[in-house]
């Protein structure tokens, strides 16, 4: 900390303060708002969160490509580890945004994660990372957020979003193929997002809805669990607040869900594949559907990887299909427009032409 205070003190020109008194500044400055043509972040610092009452832009400084499950915890691990990070905390204008934006290459994204959340999703970007091309962005909390922000219109809504993948691409150029996993919710924004992207892969994950809801039951999901700021994002958030019971109310989200995907269908840059399916092979499949290479080193990682849980690396997988299938013991059956939203939409997909590749 020492050391860092003394190079600041320098560059400023301002070796006269103490350190007690150099923070306090830093503090100061880290409120204002910095103009987009004063200071260059693109290129080296990551933007990674987005304040909608305020439409500023919040950046860090990264330290090496996602390996977490989710992109809020590769934050965590930036802001916590890079010593920077800690004094210095830069924020700027959505409206400047454009500016940062014109000084790095336009990207395209090498494929796309949606997911009616717990089908796995997870555990496929966290394999897709183990491959030393890829960037992988789980859940990107600005790009989301962007997405949730009803009071952009439709083509500032598009131009930001784009905007925030070149920007976040821009700071791992060794990591050339970018994938986005998207939070479960911003299926909604598909036009949005498919306006911008009408070529990139786009694979699309499933799951029984009785396993789904119980993993929800057991711990909620941010779309399951009644958060206001998504009540004016699509009409089934709308009634949270009523008198329905929980279980209503989630199972009326999933099928929201379960009709958004299946409206996108058939799609030609498009993949299903249910949770019952997912394998080595399946994933190997994704991987040379979004164009990834998958040499024998990367085998072997994504290969250890299945052997841990997604959403916990440090503990090993187990199966608790019988535990969430008993959670919802006590409540009636699903109801029966959700189970065929569900198979209508695995027999829609499964007449579409099917990919097989060799894994050697």
């Amino acid at each position: 900390v020492g050391e860092l205070l003394s190079v600041i003190k320098n560059l400023w020109q301002q070796t006269e303060l103490s350190d007690d008194q150099l923070i306090a500044e830093l503090a100061q400055l880290n409120q204002q708002v910095v103009g987009g043509d004063n200071i260059q972040l693109a290129g080296h610092w990551l933007p990674y969160r987005y304040h909608a009452k305020s439409r500023n832009i919040y950046w860090c400084l990264p330290a090496g490509h996602a390996t977490e499950p989710f992109q809020d915890e590769t934050i965590a691990r930036y802001r916590q580890t890079v010593l920077v990070n800690q004094f210095i905390a830069p924020k700027t204008a959505l409206s400047s945004l454009d500016i940062q934006a014109q000084s790095v290459q336009p990207i395209m994204p090498a494929g796309f994660i949606f997911h009616l959340s717990r089908c796995g999703s997870t555990l496929i970007s966290g394999c897709v990372s183990e491959l030393d091309t890829t960037c992988v962005f789980s859940e990107s909390p600005v790009l989301t957020e962007i997405l949730l922000d009803k009071t952009l219109t439709e083509s500032a809504g598009r131009s930001y979003l784009q905007q925030l993948v070149n920007l976040q691409a821009s700071v791992f150029p060794s990591r050339p193929n970018v994938i986005v996993k998207w939070n479960a919710w911003d299926i909604f924004r598909w036009g949005t997002i498919r306006a911008l992207y009408p070529q990139v892969p786009s694979v699309f994950l499933v799951r029984d809805p009785v396993e789904i809801l119980a993993s929800h039951q057991r711990l909620a999901g941010r779309h399951m669990s009644g958060d206001k700021a998504l009540a004016h994002f699509h009409s089934v958030f709308f009634h949270w607040d009523d008198g329905d019971e929980l279980f209503g109310k989630r199972a009326n989200v999933l099928h929201g869900l379960l009709c958004a995907m299946h409206n996108i269908f058939p799609e030609r840059h498009a993949y299903l594949v249910d949770y019952r399916q997912l394998s080595f092979q399946t994933i190997a499949t994704l991987l040379y559907f979004m164009g990834l290479d998958l040499d024998e080193s990367s085998s072997v990682k994504i290969q250890m990887r299945m052997k841990f849980n997604s959403k916990n690396p440090a503990q090993l997988f187990l199966h608790d299909k019988e535990k969430q299938l008993n959670l919802l013991a006590s409540h009636e059956q699903m109801p029966h427009h959700i189970l065929t939203a569900y198979n209508n939409l695995l027999m829609m997909t499964n007449n579409s032409k099917e990919m097989v590749i060799n894994v050697g």
